[in-house]
């Protein structure tokens, strides 16, 4: 699997959460904490680009960059 395909991959899993997190905690009050919602709101800013990134040559043609957002 290419990149472009785990990015979408990890994007659709985050809009998944963005989406239905309000839903499934009101359905299930147990998960309602400081904790699940911290640990949530860190999964949906992790990879983004104003958390910093880094950038690495292409080692296939050694001519591109491939840039690496930060995770929390």
């Amino acid at each position: 699997m290419n990149f472009k395909g785990i990015k979408s991959k990890l994007l659709r899993f985050k809009r998944i959460f963005t989406t239905n997190w309000p839903i499934f905690v009101s359905s299930h009050p147990r998960y309602n904490t400081d904790y699940y919602h911290s640990e949530i709101a860190k999964m949906l800013k992790c990879g983004r680009l104003e958390n910093g990134f880094t950038t690495y040559p292409c080692f296939g043609c050694g001519q591109g960059q491939h840039k690496v957002n930060f995770m929390l």
